[in-house]
């Protein structure tokens, strides 16, 4: 299973399309700031399964601020990452994977793309999708997941 991880859009869809398009995904998972992006690439994806949690820039949109969830055999964990202060650091969210058991934690906000192990959890920031400054380009990741084993990969988009 290929899983398309989005985050930070900040309304940016045609940047999500592209992803999308290039990784052929089973589902996508956003992970906030903006929520609604998300919906709306949904509507030129059926079939494809969605998940997401909102960010910070997401206010009162509905929707969840975290997401447990098991593919096949993985336990993920996802959150955008605001709540968990990741801007200071990443132990608090990895402690937190480890409390839910998750083996893979998969956050946002930061806008810089990672892939990291801490104290027994794999992290993972797909970056954003959003390309706004010339210091952080634009990102995706996708996890592929097989029969409780996953491996992670950062794409970098190309400039508009």
């Amino acid at each position: 299973m290929k899983l398309l991880v989005l985050s930070d859009s900040h309304r940016d869809i045609q940047r999500m399309r592209y992803a999308a398009g290039q990784a052929r995904p089973d589902a996508v998972l956003h992970l906030g700031d903006h929520i609604g992006d998300a919906r709306e690439l949904s509507r030129h994806m059926p079939g494809i399964d969605f998940y997401m949690v909102r960010g910070n820039c997401d206010f009162q949109a509905p929707g969840q601020d975290e997401l447990l969830l098991t593919l096949e055999g993985v336990r993920i964990y996802a959150a955008h990452g605001h709540a968990h202060g990741v801007k200071g650091g990443l132990e608090t969210i990895a402690a937190h994977g480890r409390r839910v058991e998750a083996g893979l934690v998969l956050y946002g906000h930061t806008h810089q793309a990672s892939v990291r192990r801490a104290r027994g959890v794999w992290l993972m920031n797909p970056g954003q999708t959003e390309r706004h400054d010339s210091i952080r380009p634009a990102s995706y990741g996708v996890v592929t997941v097989k029969d409780g084993a996953f491996e992670c990969e950062t794409v970098f988009l190309p400039p508009p």
